[in-house]
């Protein structure tokens, strides 16, 4: 789906979304003056055209017992990117992959209960190159997509 394919009601409405997904679309409706008809017709339309790709729970990882978040950075050879990829979808701690252009080939984002799990993590994947940890002290909300980047 193209930017310019969106007009107002659908930047309003994927807003909305992000805000509450679980926000009755009747809701979702008389926020941005249309029926809940026509608002289904567009959810449907949006995520026919994959501008909407899934619905889902913010858990608060620290509540979870993972109290510790890391920024880790790889650099690599072309040869390590691909086993590099498969050892990180094993890790459930590696909740992010990023492969990058760059310095480093790789930007990781870690989530572990303590500072030995970190070093286990760190320890293992060092094994595909150059590493670089960062603790993250404290993280900003994440912004959603709408009228200022879309519109």
């Amino acid at each position: 789906m193209m930017r310019n394919e969106l007009d107002r009601l659908d930047i309003s409405i994927l807003e909305a979304l992000q805000e509450n997904a679980r926000m009755p679309l009747s809701e979702v409706g008389r926020r941005i003056g249309l029926s809940q008809p026509a608002t289904s017709e567009r959810v449907k339309r949006l995520e026919e055209r994959g501008a909407i790709s899934g619905y889902g729970a913010r858990l608060d990882a620290a509540a979870l017992g993972l109290g510790m978040m890391a920024i880790i950075r790889v650099k690599t050879i072309h040869e390590q990117i691909q086993p590099a990829l498969r050892a990180f979808a094993d890790m459930p701690h590696v909740i992010e992959v990023h492969r990058m252009t760059g310095e480093d080939c790789f930007l990781l984002k870690v989530l572990v209960p303590t500072p030995e799990q970190l070093e286990s993590i760190v320890d293992t994947i060092a094994r595909f190159g150059a590493v670089t940890t960062s603790l993250v002290l404290r993280s900003e909300p994440v912004k959603g997509l709408g009228k200022a980047l879309l519109g």
